[in-house]
């Protein structure tokens, strides 16, 4: 967590600075933007909720350095992107932590079970979004 908040507030500033002055730099950048944009999508679309549980999930790739790169893309606010970090961390940790403690055979089974609800959880919330949005 304590490189979040400067990722959140300077990758902007730095990657522009970088661009400018390294044609390589630039070329990195890009492709680091766009597979961020590319995971960025229910981010943007239910933001702090959305970045919360996209670094809660305990898959590579799914932290809070890579939540903390999606956020300053989308120009969330600082504090909204900080604390939906911390939370999907601390979710993350109880989660790794209880599939330690239940053993070999009940965390592979959890662990199958994860993986399927964090495979549909997107289309579930996007059910209930349209449910609340229809119900106003």
């Amino acid at each position: 967590m304590v490189p979040v908040p400067f990722i959140v507030l300077y990758l902007k500033r730095f990657a522009s600075f970088l661009a400018r002055n390294n044609s390589t730099a630039s070329h990195y950048l890009d492709i680091l933007f766009k597979r961020a944009r590319e995971k960025a999508g229910p981010i943007e679309e239910f933001q702090w909720l959305g970045l919360m549980l996209f670094v809660a999930v305990p898959f590579p790739g799914t932290g809070a350095w890579t939540g903390a790169i999606i956020a300053s893309i989308l120009d969330m606010p600082f504090w909204s992107a900080v604390s939906a970090n911390f939370c999907g961390v601390v979710l993350a940790g109880l989660l790794v932590n209880l599939l330690v403690n239940l053993g070999l055979k009940f965390a592979a089974i959890t662990g199958f079970g994860l993986f399927i609800v964090s495979t549909f959880m997107w289309s579930i919330l996007r059910i209930v979004k349209k449910s609340l949005n229809s119900s106003n």
